[in-house]
């Protein structure tokens, strides 16, 4: 949903910090954990109700996760290892995240009768946020290129970002948003690989 022009204006956003990585010879595989372990306090700040920070937290892990790659390309760093290294640690930075949501739910948010549902919203938008992925990396394991569909990671991030930010009421909104449209997302690329396959 991002387009090309969105995304490069954003890594020229990170200039400064690319230069800063740069000059202190910062290999692309620290910024990949520094990001994940960024992410993963925004994890816990969510489960503590802290909305606010929880959202700026999470869009400074999400920062290293577009420099890791940005600087990998600049350094010709780009390494099989590299590329597994970053998809698995955002998985798992996307699990504790949702975790940390469903924590504050369960634990940690007022009662009310909408908790559930939120938790609900939470596990699903997490299941299909893996799908996306998990049919993205069979698909290039075939040989199918699959990139289609709205709700990739970064689209995740600035809807759970922002909604955070925004409090708890559009978090849930967020909520509902991502465990929708990431499953829609899921669905698109399993139809698109099935359209490949009878045109070929």
């Amino acid at each position: 949903m991002l387009g090309s022009k969105v995304k490069a204006w954003y890594v020229s956003l990170l200039e400064p910090i690319t230069r800063t990585s740069l000059s202190f010879g910062i290999h692309p595989n620290v910024l990949t954990i520094l990001g994940f372990a960024i992410t993963v306090f925004s994890g816990i700040l969510f489960a503590m109700g802290a909305f606010l920070w929880a959202g700026v937290v999470l869009f400074i892990g999400g920062s290293c996760d577009v420099l890791d790659g940005h600087l990998a390309r600049i350094t010709d760093q780009k390494s099989v290892f590299g590329a597994l290294l970053d998809s698995t640690l955002d998985r798992y930075a996307e699990i504790v995240v949702f975790i940390g949501i469903v924590t504050y739910y369960l634990y940690n948010a007022p009662a009310d009768p909408l908790n559930e549902i939120w938790v609900i919203m939470a596990v699903t938008g997490l299941t299909g946020s893996l799908m996306v992925s998990y049919v993205r990396a069979r698909a290039e394991g075939l040989g199918q290129e699959c990139k289609v569909g709205l709700m990739q990671r970064p689209e995740r991030v600035i809807c759970l970002g922002v909604g955070a930010l925004l409090g708890e009421m559009f978090l849930s909104v967020a909520l509902v948003l991502i465990a929708v449209v990431s499953n829609l997302t899921a669905v698109s690329r399993l139809y698109h690989i099935w359209k490949q396959a009878e045109d070929a």
